[in-house]
């Protein structure tokens, strides 16, 4: 294994256990960013329908698991994209 996939393995590593931490601790969050704009009357104006609203699957809402789940499938899905468009944009070698 060459030292850049040590490097990335690592890093993915802790993607994944920040995004698992993260859910647990988020979703105990006392107060929400929802909860703080009623409180300011802001209301909501979605310029579009997002495939999963508020973070949740549909169906799936309060489930820890589910979230868990969700936040790595994106977290892969993100460097797969960002490796994908790096190597678009890579100068060929002369």
């Amino acid at each position: 294994m060459t030292r850049s996939m040590r490097l990335v393995a690592v890093g993915l590593t802790f993607a994944v256990v920040f995004v698992s931490v993260g859910v647990f601790v988020l979703s105990m969050s006392a107060e929400t960013l929802d909860e703080v704009a009623e409180k300011f009357g802001v209301r909501e104006s979605p310029v579009y329908r997002p495939p999963l609203p508020d973070y949740e699957a549909p169906g799936f809402e309060g489930n820890a698991a589910v979230s868990v789940v969700l936040g790595i499938i994106f977290t892969l899905l993100t460097l797969l994209v960002t490796f994908a468009v790096g190597k678009a944009l890579k100068s060929p070698r002369t």
